[in-house]
């Protein structure tokens, strides 16, 4: 399917980036959340649609050089970071939860990389 990327856990996070964007408007248009109008659930929502672009970069791209693969992978983790400490500010659990999805989706495409690149070394000794 990919050429040197595996796309295990990607779909993971495009899940969780979709639940935190969906949450987040929940919570920015609904008074009995407390959080109404506030500029965290903006920003935690920005911050999901940025993921879900690189988790589609990620899925969709797969002849992506090496670079692009790094760069997407850290900020996806930074990404997940980020939005995990916001969510508990913001005292949303189900974001924490989402955010918790996602990791298991990024751990989910690291080992799917390496594995990935194991077999290639492998084929290449044969």
């Amino acid at each position: 399917m990919n050429q040197g990327h595996s796309a295990r856990g990607a779909w993971l996070i495009i899940l969780a980036s979709v639940i935190t964007v969906a949450i987040c408007i929940y919570d920015y248009y609904t008074p009995e959340t407390g959080l109404i109008g506030t500029g965290g659930v903006v920003l935690v929502a920005g911050a999901a649609v940025l993921m879900l672009l690189a988790a589609l970069a990620m899925h969709f791209y797969a002849a992506r050089p090496r670079w692009l693969q790094y760069f997407l992978v850290i900020s996806i983790l930074l990404d997940i970071i980020g939005s995990s400490v916001a969510g508990y500010f913001l005292e949303s659990p189900v974001i924490m939860a989402a955010q918790a999805l996602a990791l298991i989706g990024w751990l989910m495409q690291i080992i799917g990389d390496a594995a990935d690149r194991s077999v290639e070394i492998d084929n290449v000794e044969d």
